[in-house]
């Protein structure tokens, strides 16, 4: 039982010596530690494609001014977002990332003793296709706390990580409308081909209808491109139905009554069931989609040249 009470307390004296040594850590003074960046300079701007997603890892490393420390000492970072708001007064309009397409993969680093520079945080981007075309999106970075106070060492100073997106994969089609078309089948309407759906929701002609079937989009706005793609439902196992373009006729205008012909293109529908209309630099506020001959959809013992279309895109 003695033996047992002295290794007990040894343990005692030992993590209380601990606990002394880390009671022990030498402060550092206020504002010390900032960000390992050059001086005057707030702002890292970087461009981000939007056409994939993909991980961007950005590393982030604290500094501690005057001598080197002979203590280590723990640095968080944090993404503080109401700082948003002295961006936007200082260098104008931005966006802030969706809370989705960023993570602190390590926000806390250290500052080893003997060094004035700390071990590079994480922080991982992602998501880029959600974010909006030719855009300005920051993140706001700050120092969170030194060896776990809000207060003291920790600068003031904001890091704004700026990203300038560019180019999309489609023309967004915010603001889109159907302002026509030639026929619906019951609730198969046209808006379907607005929806971000491009595999079960479609726009659907009616059966007792012949070619050519047409429908009118109002960008309600000027969009440059350069093709128009369009997709076929899933529920025609293409080419096993029908119910498909077999030529089409695009046409653009820019108030709606006078009309520019894009040519006529025949369907050279891709397995994956799209296909792509090169119709060359094109600036335009309406497209007019025409099928003027269909491969006749197969319903039993009956054929219809109805035709289903699931969605159309622009190309920029």
């Amino acid at each position: 039982m003695r033996k047992i009470n002295i290794i007990t307390i040894c343990s005692l004296i030992v993590l209380l010596m601990g606990c002394s040594k880390e009671n022990d850590l030498v402060s550092l003074p206020d504002g010390s530690v900032s960000f390992a960046q050059a001086a005057g300079s707030d702002t890292i701007e970087m461009p981000v494609s939007i056409l994939l997603d993909n991980t961007l890892v950005l590393e982030i490393k604290a500094a501690l001014s005057g001598s080197a420390s002979s203590d280590k000492h723990h640095v968080t970072f944090a993404v503080d977002t109401t700082k948003i708001l002295e961006y936007r007064a200082k260098y104008g309009a931005a966006l802030l990332p969706p809370s989705t397409s960023y993570l602190f993969f390590k926000p806390t680093v250290v500052i080893p003793a003997g060094a004035s520079v700390s071990e590079a945080a994480q922080l991982n981007i992602g998501q880029q296709t959600k974010l909006t075309e030719y855009s300005t999106y920051v993140l706001p970075v700050v120092i969170k706390s030194v060896d776990g106070k809000i207060e003291g060492a920790a600068t003031s100073r904001v890091i704004y990580y700026v990203f300038k997106t560019g180019k999309p994969l489609f023309v967004n089609k915010t603001g889109w409308a159907i302002v026509g078309q030639s026929s619906v089948n019951g609730t198969q309407v046209a808006a379907n081909l607005l929806d971000a759906n491009n595999l079960t929701t479609y726009w659907g002609t009616t059966i007792t209808a012949t070619m050519p079937q047409w429908v009118t989009i109002n960008f309600n706005r000027e969009v440059s491109f350069i093709a128009v793609n369009y997709y076929l439902p899933t529920l025609l196992k293409y080419p096993t139905l029908g119910g498909y373009p077999k030529t089409i006729q695009i046409e653009t205008s820019m108030n709606g009554t006078t009309w520019v012909n894009k040519g006529v293109f025949p369907g050279n529908i891709a397995a994956d069931g799209s296909q792509s209309i090169d119709v060359g630099a094109t600036t335009a506020r309406y497209l007019r989609f025409t099928v003027l001959s269909s491969e006749k959809y197969i319903s039993g013992a009956s054929l219809y040249e109805a035709i289903f279309i699931s969605g159309i895109s622009l190309v920029p």
